[in-house]
């Protein structure tokens, strides 16, 4: 995960969090929420990413919103890395 705008990017920002995060094939990420509104947007690669109960399937140029303090999880394809784009909506830290 790289944060380009925020309090752990290049350029240190309160409210504004941003940066590209990636996922090698066939990986799930942990099931994690925050507290605060986070935007996807898929760069490249295909996947699924399930926000609370259901299922998105992704691919490049998608666009997902995740309210504030609802579980999610990443999923990338067996054949296909995913390397997403993302923006907080607030002051936010995230342990890797």
């Amino acid at each position: 995960m790289r944060f380009a705008f925020g309090p752990q990017g290049k350029i240190s920002t309160k409210n504004l969090n941003l940066g590209i995060t990636e996922f090698s094939e066939g990986k799930v990420s942990r099931t994690h929420r925050h507290n605060v509104d986070e935007a996807l947007f898929i760069l490249s690669g295909t996947g699924k990413v399930k926000i609370k109960d259901k299922v998105y399937p992704v691919k490049e140029n998608d666009f997902l919103n995740v309210p504030r303090e609802t579980e999610h999880t990443i999923i990338t394809d067996d054949n296909s890395r995913l390397k997403i784009f993302f923006v907080f909506s607030d002051e936010i830290i995230i342990d890797n």
